[in-house]
């Protein structure tokens, strides 16, 4: 083999290896579809959030009218506010681009059994607190 083939084996070698590697190279950058999926995140935990406020407007209004006793509209209003709470920590979580499902999640539209799950497992975190016996400190 001459030095010219050996030089151009040579180069066209480099050039594989960086075309092969420059997608590691580069920072990589948000596509959009993952924008995208954020962003029906964002607007399905609104749309739950919206109705986390509507029960609790219903609430007060039956309240009000003496449609409920104290106890009950209590217990049911401490129930909305926690889950509102935790639907505002799941839409900051989404702003910090923390994203609930995969991409291939998203696709298949389990974006809503998700949102259903965080709930879930904050609702028994919280039952696990309200049964819990033992004295909190104050904060």
């Amino acid at each position: 083999m001459s030095i010219l083939g050996l030089i151009i084996s040579l180069a066209l070698f480099l050039i594989a290896i960086l075309v092969v590697a420059h997608p590691f190279l580069r920072p990589r950058k948000t596509s959009e579809k993952d924008d995208l999926q954020l962003q029906v995140q964002r607007d399905h935990v609104g749309v739950y959030y919206e109705r986390v406020l509507t029960n609790i407007r219903d609430l007060d209004e039956d309240y009000a009218t003496g449609k409920i006793d104290e106890a009950d509209y209590r217990d049911e209003r401490e129930v909305w506010a926690h889950r509102g709470i935790r639907l505002l920590r799941v839409r900051d979580g989404l702003d910090a681009r923390q994203s609930l499902v995969t991409g291939s999640d998203a696709e298949a539209g389990k974006i809503d059994e998700a949102i259903e799950a965080a709930i879930s497992a904050y609702r028994e975190g919280a039952e696990a607190v309200i049964h819990d016996p033992s004295p909190r400190e104050a904060n």
